[in-house]
């Protein structure tokens, strides 16, 4: 629980889960990567009257349901339009140009990801390697200069880094560098027999329409929800995962919130926050599974019926 969901926190502390009829539990913390399995696995283990749904970005969403389609699950909204991910540095471009080697420090379910963006780039005489760097100590493995550039999120890591160091972080988006298409970030996903008509898919939606609603208030009030995601943290016994990805002041989480707004933002269509455009989806789909497939049906891995717009409407933006 982190800034990044400040609006399933606001939702949690304006009790709008509990206006929509929806009693919310938490699944355990489980690895990065295995989010899809730990959905499908709690979808096997419960009775009729259960709904599971995951949060996780496409980048890895796609490639982790393209190797096991036995997960049958489907994506049906999304937090973030963009991917917030980046390569962070305390040095700049043109210093680390002068470099020989370069180390970049990466999650382990992410090296192979940014090992083929950089080497899609043309001309660079810079060796940049790109290891596996531990969750928990990356930020401070790059304060210390164990590391050159980490993989880092601009909403988080970047502004614990400049409040740390108070230092200039140098940062490089990952979504478009080298032609590099990532898609939607927080994607949020259920099991395929979830989405079918019935009363399952409208406790999706009603989840949907509560988390989504609770977004609006953090967007109009991120003071008010950074407190919501503290109390939320309360409310369901969680830290901060042993890790030196957050800043424990409270300014920090305003601010971390405001980033995370902003990208909540750029989702809204028609009516509401969240939608995922069919097409950008199939885009970053195409992408991120180039080197595995040569096509892909469309709309892989989505169901993009269940959080729409009216069809009344014209999305004016």
């Amino acid at each position: 629980m982190s800034p990044q969901f400040a609006g399933i926190a606001s939702a949690m502390t304006n009790n709008l889960y509990e206006k929509n009829c929806i009693d919310l539990r938490f699944l355990p913390i489980c690895p990065v990567g295995h989010e899809l399995k730990r959905v499908r696995d709690n979808a096997k283990l419960n009775d009729a009257s259960y709904v599971s749904v995951g949060s996780v970005e496409q980048n890895i969403f796609i490639p982790t349901l393209y190797a096991n389609p036995e997960l049958k699950v489907k994506a049906v909204a999304a937090m973030f339009r963009r991917s917030p991910l980046c390569l962070a540095s305390l040095e700049s471009p043109s210093k680390q140009a002068g470099k020989e080697n370069i180390v970049v420090g990466a999650h382990e379910d992410t090296v192979s990801l940014i090992e083929r963006i950089l080497a899609s780039g043309s001309g660079s005489k810079i060796n940049q390697s790109v290891i596996a760097s531990p969750r928990a100590t990356k930020n401070s493995d790059l304060t210390a200069r164990r590391l050159d550039s980490i993989q880092a999120y601009t909403t988080t890591e970047v502004p614990t880094l400049e409040r740390k160091t108070g230092l200039d972080v140098f940062t490089q988006q990952l979504e478009g560098m080298n032609g590099a298409r990532l898609g939607y970030s927080q994607v949020l996903f259920s099991p395929e027999e979830d989405l079918q008509v019935g009363d399952k898919r409208k406790v999706v939606q009603a989840f949907l329409d509560a988390t989504f609603s609770g977004w609006e208030i953090a967007i109009k009030d991120n003071e008010a929800a950074a407190r919501s995601v503290h109390e939320a943290k309360a409310m369901l016994n969680l830290d901060d995962e042993n890790n030196d990805h957050w800043d424990s002041e409270g300014n920090y989480t305003i601010q971390s919130v405001g980033l995370c707004t902003d990208f909540v933002k750029e989702t809204f269509q028609g009516d509401r926050h969240g939608v995922i455009d069919v097409d950008r989806w199939n885009d970053a789909t195409s992408w991120l599974l180039a080197e595995e497939v040569e096509s892909v049906y469309d709309d892989f891995g989505l169901n993009a019926d269940i959080w729409q717009p009216p069809s009344q409407l014209l999305a004016g933006n």
